[in-house]
């Protein structure tokens, strides 16, 4: 199955930003990852966050070995902060036995998109269960989407009595929401629950006419919530656009701590960890002026991923 899935961030798709960087190489000159306080929480947590999805999961079904390198060597470039989720098939039990040994290394984040407070929990506990180890760092409500079901505030109240519960009983530390298919839906639950962190998509692209960027992230900022950006690359997929100034572009949106990007090739992680570790910030006039050739490069109207029939959320990049 390795090789199975090599999408748009590979490092012979980087715009010739970076060259593929040689495993062995990279072990001894790739610099450490940046790092960020993630708002309130005060975690330090990397400006490349590692997604634990299908891109990650699928290469390495059957092979479970050469996930586990995959991610010490994350590790060992400091990446440290892991998204992953219930929904996400064998994707928690994958990654335990890595952070049974290296848990005080990671920024752990897991997500269930159940609504009701006895599904969630239970999700929660089971979980807690598989990782077997110290509480879960972060716990989010997934995919806040009207089109599932999320028309106003109190479709989640029952997953955040869930989840405030689950975090006095120590299974979590910090309550997170995340979503991609209305800011608005977002934006309420955030003034009406106020989580610690928010998950949501800020690509170049500026998605809702900017909403995300424009409205969401400042109401976070001001909050004080952590903000991870994801989706960064998914709608320039196939496309030539440089991602390695996309993935630039979302970190240097004022108030974002991290980009999660689903991985599951070693080159894609040397290539998008040297990113990181080489950041620098993009400023407001950069920003508009990629914003304008992906507009200029991007078919019109077409649906996204997440639009699609069978679409779950998994897809984290």
């Amino acid at each position: 199955m390795r090789g199975s899935r090599r999408g748009f961030v590979t490092g012979a798709a980087l715009g010739g930003l970076v060259g593929v960087v040689n495993s062995a190489d990279a072990a001894e000159n790739t610099p450490q990852v940046e790092r960020r306080v993630l708002g309130r929480t005060g975690a330090s947590v990397s400006i490349l966050g590692l997604g634990l999805g299908s891109a990650f999961y699928n290469p390495f079904e059957g092979d479970p070995e050469a996930a586990h390198q995959f991610l010490n060597r994350a590790l060992d470039l400091g990446i440290n902060l892991w998204d992953t989720a219930f929904v996400d098939k064998f994707s928690e039990e994958l990654v335990t036995p890595v952070l049974q040994k290296r848990r005080n290394e990671v920024f752990l984040i897991s997500k269930s998109q159940q609504t009701g407070y006895d599904a969630f929990m239970y999700e929660v506990e089971r979980s807690h269960q598989i990782f077997k180890t110290k509480p879960i760092d972060c716990f989010m409500l997934m995919n806040l989407n009207p089109g599932k079901g999320d028309v106003d505030v109190k479709s989640r109240e029952g997953a955040f009595k869930a989840a405030k519960e689950a975090k006095k009983k120590g299974y979590i530390k910090h309550i997170g929401v995340s979503g991609h298919a209305d800011p608005q839906i977002l934006i309420d639950v955030i003034k009406k629950y106020d989580p610690d962190v928010l998950l949501t998509t800020l690509p170049a692209n500026r998605p809702e006419n900017g909403r995300y960027e424009d409205e969401l992230l400042p109401l976070a900022v001001e909050r004080k919530m952590g903000v991870i950006a994801m989706k960064v690359l998914r709608h320039a997929r196939n496309s030539d656009l440089p991602s390695g100034e996309l993935i630039r572009y979302s970190l240097s949106l004022p108030g974002v701590s991290s980009a999660v990007i689903g991985m599951g090739e070693p080159d894609q992680l040397e290539s998008n960890a040297k990113i990181a570790a080489d950041f620098t910030a993009m400023n407001g006039g950069e920003r508009a002026k990629l914003s304008q050739l992906v507009a200029q490069n991007l078919p019109v109207g077409l649906p996204q991923p997440w639009d699609l029939p069978g679409y779950e959320g998994n897809l984290i990049a």
